[in-house]
């Protein structure tokens, strides 16, 4: 098992995390079952010394110090609901006499309310144009989606001192989320090249690799009876990998 395929692990446990506010713990059913890592690729984790074996599981080692906590998320999330509860109080009279208009005018309030699923859908796609600070960026999520492909790419980089350095340059600026994100990685991989950082190979999945293996439920290549089968699920693996770089 190369070290690739251990990082790959370490950056899904990451985004795990993240996602489930667990401030660095990953529990023993979530590490094997939800990720699908194996003891060799556990082990070899903390040999490393980027997991540390706790009771229940496993605790990403600082994972505080370089990402948000628990309640720091929570607090943000709670700052953000207060600030946009204040601005719909704001706009609310506007917005009341908007429809006692459009009431006199003819229009009753069953025509204003009505909603599609298709206006919906346009409103949530607009929150990804509005611009943002690097603070309301760095607790996005698509933040932490883009820490896990850096840290697989460049799993050397100390990824804290990047993002410090970038806060500090980029302090003041708004940007849309997407822009954000390309802006992050792009600085990531020219401070990993300036440091002389080589990026990670990318792990090609071959009809006998223990990625295609696992996905087929098989123990060994010797278990192998349809190659057709195989390969072409070592193909959707690397397809798989590619769509989650992009």
């Amino acid at each position: 098992m190369g070290r690739a395929d251990s990082v790959g692990v370490y950056c899904m446990a990451l985004s795990l995390c993240g996602d489930r506010l667990t401030d660095g713990f990953v529990s023993r059913r979530a590490m094997l079952s939800n990720i699908g890592a194996t003891p060799e690729q556990v082990r070899a984790l903390v040999d490393e010394g980027m997991l540390e074996e706790v009771e229940e599981g496993w605790l990403i080692h600082d994972y505080t110090e370089h990402n948000r906590t628990k309640e720091q998320v929570l607090h943000a999330r709670a700052d953000a609901k207060e600030r946009k509860s204040k601005s719909r109080c704001h706009t609310h009279v506007t917005t009341v006499s908007q429809r006692d208009i459009a009431v006199t005018s003819g229009q009753t309030p069953e025509h204003q309310n009505t909603r599609t699923p298709k206006k919906e859908k346009e409103e949530y796609s607009s929150s990804f144009s509005k611009e943002i600070g690097v603070s309301d960026f760095e607790l996005a999520r698509e933040k932490a989606h883009a820490n896990a492909d850096i840290i697989r790419n460049y799993p050397n980089l100390d990824l804290s001192d990047a993002w410090n350095a970038f806060n500090s340059r980029h302090y003041g600026e708004t940007h849309t989320v997407n822009d954000w994100t390309r802006l992050w990685k792009g600085w990531c991989q020219r401070r990993a090249n300036m440091s002389g950082i080589p990026p990670s190979k990318r792990h090609t999945h071959t009809w006998a690799c223990e990625h295609t293996l696992k996905r087929l439920g098989l123990e060994s290549r010797d278990d192998v009876q349809d190659m057709t089968e195989a390969q072409r699920t070592a193909n959707e693996l690397n397809k798989e990998d590619r769509n989650g770089r992009t």
